[in-house]
């Protein structure tokens, strides 16, 4: 941009709330997890639920649609960052320029593009038969009319390209959530965009999908169709990406993302000949933060041999429970779940509650990668220390209430991002850096409790899940020997 360019100037402001997503989901019928459930999402990459990007876009339109005049003949929106319920977001443009953006702080969410009389070129590669109104490009094809559905499709990128369907429009009003916009650009339309964040959400790609673009035009669609009619054109192994055209009272083409599924931990069973089965018998351990990821795994670690564990959860209940159940049924070591809210609960409290163990993993973790209006965000700095400095000291004044009769051992993960300083974690590598300095200090000064910290390469957990970037290290290899050192002992493998 040119140094002497307008600065964006903000024209509305939102905050999304859980109403307004349960609002739009009935309006468009898109009630994927994502967008829905709170502890289904924080197993997504933005550990929140995220903003359906259709109701974006429909929210900038609406605000900026009042003074627009004629309406446009193509609209276009580029979904490059998410949204998080409880961000705020502000709908900019420039001076003079059709060019809106959805921005939470100084990062742009969505990028929109207005233009007026214009030739439109939106490339509708079939006819749906059953249309009224001119022919399309190709021949007429058959439509399977797609009934409505409750909940996402998991279907395989092979079942889903050339599949042709045809979606009726919703027959929810539009004009009273959207008044102004459905005033400019028609009712139907509106609803036809709603349908576009449906048929992504929930039919292709459906259950792992994240919508990443969609240009539309006006002119040449029918007006009058009361249904759109899909194709799913292609998908790109490489990016992952599917281009779905649609036509009807809008006309274009969709470009959707599949997104990697939340990150799995080896199941209990290819474990067991990793572990002898009286490796860690009768070991007591507690794994806080232990439903997924990396405390998920070392709890497995544990029981497979022969420990046994109390694994913690702070939403997750149904996560840890499958857990406990995966431990429970091979019948090595056993596993007990309990709650642990750090943000809430006691932790004095909570410790005397529960059995005096031999090793401690802390695990517990808020959201690590971030969006930031700076280079270092005060508040969640904050938000970091209380996980990996304040709890962890309270955790650590708690177990010498007990009087221990031996010594409790707590191990806290650090993370090789202090050697790496990745850009945008400042905050995440102070706030670990601080809690190495925490962890060496009541070292010296505790005579019944020792801490462990060590700096952890980049692992898979639901953190760090990307279908673009390959994990290289093993989270077995890596937890089972501070497992051993941690307990003291060796985990011999059988030998058949």
């Amino acid at each position: 941009m040119p140094n002497d360019a307008e600065p964006d100037q903000v024209f509305a402001c939102k905050t999304y709330s859980q109403a307004d997503q349960q609002r739009f989901a009935a309006l468009s019928g898109d009630v994927n997890p994502m967008h829905m459930d709170p502890v289904a999402a924080r197993r997504l990459i933005t550990g929140r639920q995220v903003v359906h990007g259709v109701h974006a876009l429909l929210t900038g339109l609406e605000q900026w649609s009042g003074s627009a005049g004629a309406p446009p003949s193509k609209i276009g929106c580029d979904f490059v960052n998410p949204i998080c319920v409880g961000d705020r977001v502000d709908f900019v443009t420039s001076t003079g320029v059709s060019t809106l953006g959805a921005k939470v702080g100084e990062m742009t969410c969505c990028h929109i593009d207005v233009q007026f009389d214009v030739k439109v070129d939106v490339r509708v590669d079939f006819a749906p038969s059953g249309l009224s109104g001119p022919p399309g490009n190709k021949q007429p094809v058959n439509l399977t009319k797609l009934e409505p559905l409750s909940a996402p499709l998991e279907l395989s990128p092979e079942t889903c390209v050339g599949r042709h369907d045809a979606v009726s429009l919703p027959a929810t009003c539009m004009s009273d959530e959207f008044p102004r916009l459905s005033a400019w650009l028609g009712e139907r339309r509106v609803a036809a965009l709603s349908l576009l964040s449906y048929y992504v959400g929930m039919v292709c790609p459906g259950m792992d999908s994240v919508f990443a673009s969609l240009n539309f035009g006006l002119a040449e669609a029918r007006a009058g169709a009361e249904f759109l009619s899909f194709h799913v054109r292609r998908f790109d192994p490489r990016y992952r990406v599917f281009v779905i055209a649609f036509d009807g009272c809008i006309r274009g083409e969709i470009k959707a993302f599949l997104r990697a599924k939340p990150q799995g931990q080896t199941p209990m069973s290819a474990l067991l000949d990793k572990v002898s089965e009286n490796a860690f018998r009768p070991a007591n351990a507690w794994v806080i933060g232990g439903s997924r990821g990396l405390g998920e795994i070392t709890a497995k670690l544990i029981a497979a041999g022969g420990g046994n564990v109390t694994l913690t959860y702070a939403s997750g209940a149904d996560d840890a429970l499958k857990v406990a159940a995966q431990i429970n049924a091979v019948g090595r070591g056993q596993a007990k779940v309990r709650k642990l809210d750090l943000a809430t609960d006691s932790l004095s409290e909570w410790v005397m509650g529960g059995d005096q163990p031999e090793v401690i993993f802390y695990f517990a973790t808020p959201k690590i990668f971030r969006k930031k209006n700076s280079v270092f965000d005060a508040a969640l700095f904050t938000e970091f220390l209380d996980f990996y400095v304040n709890h962890l000291y309270a955790l650590a004044a708690a177990l010498l209430s007990l009087n221990p009769t031996t010594l409790i051992k707590v191990f806290q993960p650090s993370t090789v991002a202090l050697d790496d300083r990745p850009k945008g974690m400042t905050e995440y590598t102070m706030a670990k850096a601080a809690a190495e300095v925490l962890v060496a200090d009541l070292n010296r000064a505790l005579s019944s409790v020792a801490l462990l910290s060590q700096r952890l390469p980049r692992l898979a957990t639901d953190q760090t899940s990307s279908p673009f970037i390959e994990n290289t290290m093993s989270n077995v290899d890596v937890m089972l020997p501070i497992i051993e050192s941690m307990l003291g002992r060796r985990a011999t493998p059988n030998i058949q």
